[in-house]
């Protein structure tokens, strides 16, 4: 951005001519570039001209350190020169940069986990339609510049891995991917996703963009449910095939985390499921129920009901209540009632479903009001 008086800042200016020396480009074309609204930094600082150019001499990896370039269009020991339009070239890697950085990076000694190709197309669909092609090399470039972690995996051939993380590199190719499947759950999207996007748009239009970003920081959310699932994983019964189906849809992200039982039976009213699958569930919630020490009950989701006004029989108005919830196999109901007239109080709640009726019981000492349930099973000595 720059000052208000139209004149260029001296950061700017530094840039501008490194970038038009660098690229061979007069400097006006490059004072323009780092001018744009694209190029502003949409999830923090605006990219430095000079620290792009300083990472092909100086960073450990792929610099050159006086020598013959090690990386160039096609990646790293490739002798594709560099090939610059001298109009947006500072502005693609400045968006790059800023796509890169919506990734959590990977930490200490943490495996750099993303191909180098792989994530030069999820930057080419990411980006559309500003641009339509990414090279290798300037992915590679734009994160040695940010300063990821970056490994060569083999010493030969010309991709490197960067040091994102996997699962959200995955998340952003299937929802931005010419033929991908959408993921149905977003416990693996990035936390600058949403924004990055959004200010996207408003920077094509010409906006700047004045609120900066800041990374949220980490929220560790309680999920005893899911803690104790995954430690069932490898068992050779029918909890250990679901803990392992479980942890796959998660990976996956087909659907979200069940951090309390309830929310793995929802997420099995989301997913196309076998009865024997549905079996699996209430098993793994009745152990769990018998070995936590103080387990949550289920509740399930509501699914309708309403509350109207009533003249009463003689005795006064009073009002009456009928809501509806999903019953655990979902093929049913649980109906909770309340009549509220002088003279005529009832409040009852029922479970209209013969096989939810023999596997789940309502927990003992609730309300009809708070009613909670547990499998049969749970019960068992």
């Amino acid at each position: 951005m720059t000052p208000s008086n139209n004149t260029p800042s001296r950061a700017f200016q530094q840039d501008a001519r490194a970038w038009s020396a660098f690229t061979g480009t007069n400097y006006t074309s490059a004072l323009r570039q780092m001018s744009s609204p694209l190029a502003q930094g949409l999830l923090g600082p605006r990219a430095s001209a000079r620290r792009l150019i300083a990472a092909l001499s100086d960073h450990e990896l792929i610099g050159a350190h006086g020598g013959a370039p090690r990386l160039g269009e096609n990646g790293v020991r490739s002798d594709s020169p560099w090939s610059f339009n001298g109009k947006t070239d500072y502005i693609q890697l400045a968006l790059i940069t800023d796509m890169l950085r919506m990734f959590t990076p990977t930490l200490g000694s943490e495996a750099s986990e993303v191909g180098s190709y792989s994530l030069k197309h999820t930057a080419e669909w990411f980006l559309s339609p500003h641009f339509s092609y990414v090279s290798n090399g300037r992915l590679i470039w734009a994160a040695a510049a940010l300063g990821l972690p970056i490994t060569d995996p083999d010493g030969d051939g010309p991709n490197l891995l960067i040091g994102i993380s996997e699962r959200e590199h995955d998340y952003v190719r299937r929802m931005v991917g010419s033929g991908q499947v959408r993921p149905r759950a977003s416990h693996y999207r990035p936390a600058g996703y949403e924004h990055l996007r959004e200010a996207l748009a408003r920077a094509a239009a010409g906006e700047l963009i004045t609120e900066g970003w800041v990374r949220p920081d980490p929220v560790a959310e309680s999920a005893p449910f899911h803690d104790w699932l995954v430690q069932q994983a490898g068992r050779n019964d029918v909890v250990g095939d679901l803990a392992g189906d479980y942890l796959a849809g998660v990976r996956d992200s087909d659907h979200r985390v069940a951090r309390t039982a309830d929310e793995l039976l929802a997420i099995f009213h989301e997913v196309s499921h076998s009865p024997s699958a549905y079996d699996a569930v209430v098993t793994s919630i009745a152990e769990w129920m018998r070995t936590e020490p103080s387990p949550a009950p289920i509740r399930t989701e509501p699914v309708g009901g309403d509350a109207h006004d009533h003249e009463g029989w003689g005795a006064g108005a009073g009002t009456v209540e009928r809501y509806e919830f999903l019953c655990p196999c979902g093929d049913g109901t649980i109906v909770e009632e309340h009549d509220n007239i002088p003279g005529f109080r009832e409040h009852d709640v029922r479970i209209l479903c013969d096989k939810c009726r023999a596997e789940w019981l309502f927990v003992e000492g609730s309300g009809v009001r708070d009613w909670a349930l547990e499998p049969v099973a749970a019960r068992a000595a």
